[in-house]
């Protein structure tokens, strides 16, 4: 198990999980969505690759329409 913080909690992975498979794990739409990795945004071309890991801060922001 690794442990990272997601926005703002501690929470606990069985393993080092792409940013790609984390925000498809989510319940909303993965084009609706920023992710930052210890303070800087992961670009979504870049998700496959970057991994969550031990000790990670992840942020998930999702964008909000209205009018």
């Amino acid at each position: 198990m690794i442990k990272a913080i997601i926005n703002g909690r501690q929470e606990e992975l069985d393993h080092p999980l792409s940013i790609a498979a984390f925000v498809q794990s989510l319940p909303v739409k993965s084009r609706f969505v920023a992710v930052a990795k210890n303070g800087e945004v992961v670009p979504r071309e870049r998700w496959r690759k970057a991994e969550i890991r031990e000790g990670d801060i992840i942020e998930v922001v999702r964008m909000v329409g209205g009018g």
